[in-house]
């Protein structure tokens, strides 16, 4: 058995953390095998990568895309070759559609007397931002009472600010993954409300589900175990770390057999 978290955010994202805290983070916490998986970057990995090696931790690079299909479901990456030019160029196209996202966002809280600067949300490792730091900004200009509800009255569906995902298909984000000699991976399936149709994902080229999750009750975890196998994909865990002040600010990890995820443990360093 071993100590797992392959789902975490930095600075370079949407996390609050940079990548040498969150080593030390994972560290603290007995983790075992690690991945930093960064919205459309892996720009973080050349900061924690010593701290996780002093540290005796395995890792493998990761990223997270985000798709504009059934509810923005996300799609994990691990292992992925970070020079590929293809992969390089394709992250810096899916940031720049969600900073020009962000920026639409901005013009209707603008149109609400809500004055934000494109600026004022620019994380610190640099990288385009997106809803979680216009959500935290909400809430630190007291105009809203914490992230959930910076969400609920601004940025999600239906409100006045929202502005629709303009995010990759889950067909071209795995693509772009396997593109890049990784291995792909639907993340949190159950939070998202909608049964994933993992017969057409599995046909597009993906590899793994992750089955273990906060938010995923013993039952849900146990049936997505089952649906993986059926669908002859790999298991995985994540807790989807970001940091204090978000919902998911406790660094843990899931205790289970290592074999789960045998497929991609020749990917950890």
């Amino acid at each position: 058995m071993a100590l797992i978290n392959l789902h975490n955010h930095s600075t370079y994202s949407d996390g609050t953390l940079a990548p040498k805290a969150l080593a030390l983070e994972a560290a603290r916490a007995g983790i075992e095998y690690f991945s930093l998986t960064d919205h459309d970057t892996i720009d973080g990995w050349p900061e924690m990568g010593l701290e996780l090696e002093k540290a005796g931790i395995k890792y493998c690079s990761g990223v997270e895309i985000s798709t504009r299909e059934k509810g923005n479901l996300h799609i994990l990456g691990y292992g992925v070759n970070p020079t590929d030019p293809g992969f390089v160029a394709s992250l810096a196209e899916f940031r720049e559609r969600r900073a020009a996202r962000i920026k639409k966002m901005l013009e209707r809280l603008n149109g609400l007397g809500i004055e934000i600067n494109f600026e004022d949300l620019k994380p610190r490792g640099g990288v385009s931002p997106g809803r979680g730091q216009l959500a935290d900004l909400l809430v630190r200009r007291k105009l809203a009472p914490d992230i959930k509800e910076a969400f609920r009255l601004y940025l999600s569906p239906l409100t006045a600010a929202y502005e629709p995902s303009a995010g990759p298909t889950v067909e071209e984000a795995i693509r772009v993954i396997k593109g890049a000699d990784g291995k792909a991976v639907l993340a949190h399936p159950i939070k998202k409300g909608t049964a994933p149709d993992l017969a057409a994902m599995k046909d597009a080229g993906l590899d793994g589900l992750e089955a273990f999750y906060p938010s995923h009750s013993p039952g849900e975890t146990k049936d997505l175990i089952a649906l993986a196998e059926r669908h002859e994909l790999f298991v995985t865990a994540g807790c989807d770390f970001h940091g204090p002040p978000f919902e998911r600010c406790a660094m843990s990890g899931f205790d289970y057999p290592e074999e789960y995820f045998t497929e991609i443990k020749d990917l950890f360093l």
